[in-house]
């Protein structure tokens, strides 16, 4: 009974209270950004680790370096490999915080080269994550006729093109537009097209990104082009 009455005094034998030992109850909350809405934007992150840890030295890493791509010891950078997808689409990625690393190789049979290849892995011991949304969000938009920010002045009859672009907080364009004059026929368009005087001139949006303007009689009008809450327009003069 004596022995009996010892071994509850002194709790349990077995209880984990090494902190390197992965059953330890250490918590790692990531702290930082839940979203990036610019290209090649740069986000920091940060951990609390609860209880405090002996060994302070924090990994970071990315679940998609192509997507989000590591600038830092804890700083990832959105692109620029695979860049963000243009608003309202997403992209999800996750940051993990892992300390207590484990350093380990491994060898194994590779068949490319039919060959016996050693990896290096790292494990932690305690890991935390967050995950994070990435998209390019347009904050500007111009008009352009097509190739300035002005159009010259059309005879009745006379048709010409309008294009649009777009630009996020970090003044990059739209991304998934490669080029200047790159204009997908299918998809969301980038802004919406409209005549202020239709009797002036007509518009007839063409791919996802221009609109034909046909000059119908004399006088003048603004061609419009619309992004949500964003605006741009141009003057067109008919002779």
């Amino acid at each position: 009974m004596a022995i009996l009455v010892a071994s509850f005094a002194c709790g349990d034998p077995y209880l984990a209270t090494n902190p390197y030992d992965p059953a330890h109850a250490v918590s790692v909350t990531v702290t930082g950004p839940d979203s990036l809405f610019s290209y090649a934007e740069i986000a920091h992150f940060g951990a609390v680790i609860v209880p405090a840890f002996p060994d302070t030295a924090v990994r970071f890493d990315s679940s998609d370096s192509l997507s989000f791509m590591p600038v830092g010891a804890a700083s990832f950078e959105a692109g620029p490999t695979i860049p963000p997808p243009l608003w309202p689409a997403t992209k999800t990625v996750t940051v993990i915080a892992g300390i207590g690393a484990i350093d380990t190789t491994v060898t194994q049979w590779n068949n490319s080269c039919a060959c016996i290849v050693t990896i290096r892995t790292h494990q932690y011991r305690h890991v935390g994550s967050k995950t994070v949304v990435l998209t390019q969000r347009v904050v500007r938009i111009l008009l352009r006729c097509p190739d300035t920010h002005a159009c010259d002045t059309l005879s009745a009859g006379g048709t010409w093109s309008v294009w649009v672009d777009g630009f996020d907080a970090l003044n990059h364009e739209i991304v998934a537009l490669t080029a200047a004059t790159t204009n997908p026929l299918t998809g969301t368009p980038i802004a919406t097209f409209v005549s202020r005087d239709t009797t002036v001139a007509s518009v007839s949006p063409v791919g996802i990104r221009a609109a034909n303007v046909t000059a119908r009689k004399s006088g003048a009008t603004w061609i419009v082009a619309t992004r949500d809450v964003l605006l741009d327009s141009l003057r067109l003069v008919v002779r």
